[in-house]
């Protein structure tokens, strides 16, 4: 997706999940630009977290590589 932004990685402490850090962070890392991220298929809090944070999955699917256990990501993409 060339010229937008991909975020690549958000994590935090399970103890500050639902706290609104990880809002914080997606806006101090790109604010309200269009933006693009993958996200493991089978990480459901996380996929609603950026889901409410304005990204969709927009059908692209990759595995992590086979050092990475070969895990399915989805693209998720806030326009």
């Amino acid at each position: 997706m060339a010229g937008i932004p991909e975020l690549y990685m958000i994590y935090t402490l399970s103890r500050t999940h639902g706290s609104g850090l990880g809002a914080q962070l997606i806006e101090a890392a790109i604010g309200d630009t269009p933006a693009y991220l993958w996200v493991l298929e089978d990480n459901p809090r996380a996929r609603a977290f950026y889901q409410k944070s304005g990204f969709s999955p927009d059908g692209a699917r990759k595995l992590l590589p086979p050092d990475w256990s070969e895990l399915p990501e989805i693209r998720m993409v806030r326009p």
